[in-house]
């Protein structure tokens, strides 16, 4: 089956929100690094922020892969949890933001941008075509009538 124009819609509102993460990432690199090592208890784990990176990175390509190559309904769901996450995440931000109880910077911008794109990209995997794509589109009545005699 080829690719249905909504799965090729959320692999490139997916792909944008990874790779913008990452640059986001890379520019706050030496910041987090700092706020790890100046806590006495974390100044010994900086190593977690490249192993936490990888992670990360290998989840978000093994849900590209079970959603865009081999399609599963499970890689989709764990999908939508995490856009789930997100929202809520980005209405937290919001909501601190609206409270002035954060200062509002590139980073919460760029935050917001990788939030929408992340769950705009869940939301294709809902459309019609997608879900014939995870093989959630098949008719019930169509699979029960395989079961019957043959209509004369």
């Amino acid at each position: 089956m080829t690719k249905p124009p909504s799965i090729a819609r959320f692999e490139q509102l997916y792909w944008a929100s990874v790779i913008i993460g990452l640059v986001n990432t890379a520019l706050n690199w030496t910041t987090a690094n700092a706020t790890l090592a100046a806590n006495p208890v974390t100044a010994n784990y900086t190593w977690m922020l490249p192993v936490g990176q990888a992670i990360s990175l290998g989840i978000a390509v093994l849900l590209w892969f079970f959603i865009v190559r081999r399609p599963s309904v499970v890689a989709k769901w764990v999908q939508v949890v995490f856009a789930a996450i997100g929202a809520i995440g980005l209405l937290y931000v919001l909501s601190m933001l609206a409270m002035g109880r954060t200062a509002f910077g590139m980073s919460q911008v760029v935050g917001i941008v990788i939030n929408i794109l992340y769950v705009a990209a869940a939301v294709m995997l809902f459309k019609p075509d997608a879900k014939l794509w995870f093989g959630e589109g098949l008719d019930d009545d169509m699979l029960d009538d395989t079961w019957d005699a043959p209509r004369v």
